[in-house]
């Protein structure tokens, strides 16, 4: 191999995957050429992830190896080398939540142990393996199996992995916090409220005070199955199972759309002007029947209260 095209140390990772050439067994291990400027050191405990007595059981000088680095210094111009493919995750790399691909490598009563191209294999307890009750792991895998799943929790001074192959819910209950806005979907009315899919799992709860500013009489007067709403988390019970949630106080007092023209129940002040009016002989439209009218019919409301002020004072001047 020419100079030009020697691979410098400067230029080598650890996991790297590197093609070589057996040039020496020995008693310890293997002296690999890779085309570095050091030759690499491939020691018996690295020939594979079987106990290996004896190197010349396993390679012979001239033999072609696909090898990883282990290890590299540049300053001592050591290059240490492995036959055994290094993991796909660190531990670093690995978060709860996270979605991967795995092959089932043991069954027990228990779960199924799946390596994920981890340091160590994972386990799926058998309580993880569908949302019903499974009898035992072989009634959904099989050795050999390659399946989904995905992260549930990380022990690394245990060095444990717990996988689930239930899909998480988009939204970790544990991380929802008071305020947070989300668009959801409503999933289900009830006389006190309606309950809202948010993706976290459980269904969050608004309660009828928390749909408008105003008189609320029936959530279905606001809402109704299927429509798609955005909300305010109020409160969260993870353990309980429960999320409060609110219409009030969203950006852009978006949630004002769906209150009805006049869900508020009429003031003393315009009962007072009310009966005023209708003293006079001014005929007013009956504020059970507005309550009825949507936000558009709101100006209308708006204008026949102006005018009842209007008509009261000009009658106080009149006196």
């Amino acid at each position: 191999m020419s100079a030009d095209n020697v691979i410098s140390l400067s230029d080598v990772s650890p996991g790297q995957k590197l093609e070589g050439t057996v040039r020496k067994v020995t008693l310890s291990g293997a002296i690999i050429d890779v085309g570095a400027a050091v030759d690499g050191l491939l020691h018996i405990s690295d020939l594979g992830a079987r106990r290996v007595t004896r190197t010349s059981d396993v390679l012979s000088e001239g033999q072609e190896v696909t090898a990883w680095v282990k290890r590299v210094e540049p300053s001592r111009k050591r290059l240490s080398l492995t036959l055994v493919e290094p993991p796909e995750f660190g531990w670093a790399d690995l978060e709860p939540g996270m979605k991967v691909q795995g092959k089932v490598v043991r069954l027990e009563k228990f779960g199924a142990f799946v390596d994920i191209g981890a340091e160590t294999d994972g386990l799926v307890h058998i309580s993880e393996m569908d949302t019903g009750r499974v009898n035992k792991p072989s009634d959904v895998v099989s050795e050999g199996d390659f399946v989904s799943v995905w992260i549930k929790d990380i022990n690394r001074k245990a060095g444990r992995i717990s996988l689930t192959m239930v899909e998480p819910p988009e939204v970790d209950m544990r991380s929802l916090k008071p305020d947070t806005v989300l668009t959801g979907k409503v999933v289900r009315l009830e006389s006190f409220g309606a309950f809202v899919d948010i993706g976290a799992g459980r269904d969050g709860m608004i309660h009828v005070t928390e749909m408008g500013r105003g008189y609320v009489g029936s959530p279905s007067e606001i809402v109704s199955v299927g429509d798609e709403v955005q909300v305010r988390v109020l409160e969260v019970d993870p353990r309980r199972g429960r999320i409060s949630l609110s219409m009030k106080d969203l950006p852009g007092d978006d949630y004002q759309s769906y209150i009805e023209a006049d869900d508020e129940a009429p003031t003393a002040m315009e009962l007072a002007l009310r009966e005023a009016m209708e003293e006079q002989g001014v005929d007013l439209p009956n504020f059970r029947d507005q309550r009825r009218r949507k936000k558009s019919k709101r100006r209308r409301h708006d204008d026949i209260q102006d005018e009842i002020i209007s008509r009261t004072l000009e009658s106080h001047k009149e006196r």
